[in-house]
């Protein structure tokens, strides 16, 4: 633990994490300054927020950055920006949120990143603790900050983590780590696939001999990783691998520790749709049973799971058709995951903002798994270039028209999805707001045709 009292503490980034290290480091005793390039009046729900006493740098200002003891990055703010660089010139030391924020928990941190399947594997890790009777917080990446979650009483803190927050780790050390896949995404800032994989690993990186990881036996990368940790390994996949750890066997899920083998559950016991989400089912409970949830315990709260929000979500059924809310479908193995679960019946909405990725994978499956495509957002011509001749295929400039043109491609037992491949920001604040605006445009298309119908 570190003692912040009396040192000056600059928390750069004031967002979600940003709100929450300020916080942290005045009730530390620390003296705090809040940087951001945006201005007082864009960050006004925030600035509403901090505590009393907190200095504020806005809109660029300039900072003598040799004065600070500590600084505290939020995600969003590039590992390579000129105030990062500058700190680390200067000798301060720069950390993220979740390594600043782990220096003061009490609890174990159970931790989880990958490119897909993080939230659900997290949230769903949650119940089935909180199934076991276990006092959990759940954070991180997905919402709350892991720095809201000290000093709180709890038994175990479940963590999101992404490749921007291991970014700036130092001796982050989760007791439990999962790392579920990895595939091309964030490219634009990380570079290369290696980059990224690299920032994954980071995961492991602290563990010993007393704590856990946990690994996809089913994904290329991460099967094969030369990682070299004293911390037990343990797998989960599809089928058997031979490990300690989780696989499907005759329909079920079984746990194998030495050689005693426990059924969990029926793979067709779950309500969430795709084998994406059976894998990530089996990653959290791996991790319930490694943290000391029962298995009967696991079955209750995995088979009781309906998912998340924005993920794989049934939001209407109109004229037969179904219309389902895929936002978080934010790279393309994701999308392509998505797709794996349908026949040559599904319309798909594609398009967002460019992370450096190559629709090359993505072409091929759209190929193989629809009927028809509606493209959005900016990088609607370059889908469009990897697509070639496919057809049908529309051009939509709002989320309206693309819902409306996508549920003229189908007919009775069909399906719109909206699974983007892309991120959210050339056209929306957040995967979440381009969910809402799918959702709307959905209920709009659900009252006229109920309209038309009376």
């Amino acid at each position: 633990m570190v003692d912040c009292k009396g040192k000056k503490i600059l928390v750069v980034g004031l967002a979600v994490s940003g709100l929450a290290s300020a916080k942290l480091a005045h009730n530390l005793g620390a003296t705090v300054t809040v940087s951001d390039a945006k201005s007082e009046s864009e960050l006004s729900g925030f600035l509403s927020k901090l505590p009393a006493g907190i200095e504020l740098s806005l809109g660029g200002e300039r900072l003598n950055l040799k004065e600070f003891d500590l600084a505290v990055t939020s995600p969003g703010v590039p590992w390579d920006s000129p105030i990062l660089g500058g700190l680390r010139l200067d000798g301060v030391e720069v950390v993220s949120e979740i390594e600043f924020a782990s220096w003061y928990l009490e609890a174990p941190v159970i931790a989880v990143t990958g490119s897909n399947g993080k939230s659900t594997t997290v949230t769903l890790i949650g119940k089935i603790l909180e199934k076991a009777g276990m006092k959990v917080y759940v954070g991180g990446n997905i919402g709350p900050p892991l720095a809201d979650a000290v000093g709180g009483e709890y038994d175990w803190v479940v963590a999101e983590v992404s490749s921007f927050q291991l970014e700036g780790i130092k001796r982050f050390r989760p007791k439990i780590s999962l790392l579920l896949n990895i595939t091309p995404d964030h490219l634009d800032r990380h570079r290369d696939l290696h980059n990224y994989a690299g920032l994954k690993f980071r995961l492991f990186e602290n563990q010993n001999e007393d704590d856990i990881i946990i690994v996809n036996a089913g994904d290329p990368i991460t099967s094969k990783t030369g990682v070299v940790s004293s911390a037990p390994w343990r797998k989960f996949g599809l089928n058997e691998h031979g490990f300690d750890g989780v696989w499907i066997e005759d329909g079920s899920a079984v746990s194998k520790t030495g050689d005693e083998k426990v059924t969990l559950f029926r793979a067709d016991d779950l309500l969430i749709p795709g084998v994406h989400n059976l894998e990530n089912a089996l990653a959290a409970s791996l991790a319930g049973l490694m943290a000391g949830a029962k298995p009967d315990e696991i079955n209750e709260a995995v088979t009781a799971f309906t998912g998340l929000e924005h993920r794989m979500e049934e939001v209407a059924v109109i004229g037969g058709i179904s219309y389902i809310n895929d936002s978080k479908g934010t790279n393309v193995d994701a999308t392509i995951k998505s797709l794996a679960g349908f026949g040559k019946n599904v319309v798909v909405i594609l398009g967002g903002s460019s992370k450096g990725a190559d629709f090359t994978s993505l072409a091929k499956a759209v190929r193989e798994k629809t009927k028809g495509v509606v493209l959005i957002g900016e990088t609607a011509e370059l889908i469009a270039d990897a697509l070639g001749d496919y057809s049908p295929l529309i051009r939509a400039e709002s989320m309206k028209s693309a819902v409306v043109g996508a549920g003229e491609l189908c007919e009775n037992g069909d399906t719109v999805l909206l699974s983007p491949a892309c991120a959210s920001f050339d056209m929306y604040t957040s995967y979440k707001d381009r969910g809402a605006a799918f959702r709307n445009a959905v209920k709009e298309l659900n009252d006229r045709s109920v309209s038309h119908a009376g």
